[in-house]
């Protein structure tokens, strides 16, 4: 048996835009939180920069400025080059394009990528895109195996392919 060491760094990437994926984000970080092989975790909304000259109104409507674009984009990909693994919380229901970029990013730096998909909608067919299903190192169902996050091996991050979907 292997001595579990905190080693791995994590860059957790998830939507927040729903309660649903806040809510999943503060169970994930808890999760990885007991997990003895984890170091550090960087979500990136702990991180939000704010650009002090934008207006409430503008923050909530989604026009964001050309500052706080530039500074989240470069300070998210700090956060992956800096990170040794990604753990990807996937809202199969409601896809994220920024997630899928970030994932993308992850494999051209040949680092593993942990995909945990949801889906609320079970009359939904279990699908995913070719490009995101083999491009993750490993698959937990998210709505089955959530809970592994707290003893999966984040040094070792063995591959688990994604099975079960139909890939488009």
């Amino acid at each position: 048996m292997t001595k579990e060491i905190a080693t791995a760094r994590i860059y957790l990437g998830s939507p927040f835009y729903t309660p649903a994926q806040r809510e999943r984000v503060l169970q994930a970080k808890a999760l990885l939180a007991k997990n003895a092989t984890v170091a550090h975790v960087t979500f990136p909304f702990d991180q939000n920069f704010v650009d002090s000259a934008e207006s409430v109104a503008d923050r909530e409507s989604g026009r964001r400025s050309v500052l706080w674009q530039q500074a989240t984009y470069q300070n998210d990909l700090a956060g992956i080059s800096h990170a040794t693994c990604g753990v990807f919380l996937y809202d199969l229901d409601r896809i994220d394009d920024g997630s899928a970029f970030e994932i993308g990013f992850f494999r051209a730096q040949h680092k593993p990528v942990i995909l945990v998909p949801f889906r609320v909608n079970e009359a939904t067919p279990k699908g995913m895109n070719l490009m995101l299903a083999q491009g993750v190192t490993t698959l937990l169902d998210g709505n089955t195996e959530f809970a592994r996050l707290a003893t999966f091996d984040f040094n070792e991050t063995p591959a688990n392919p994604v099975s079960g979907y139909q890939i488009y």
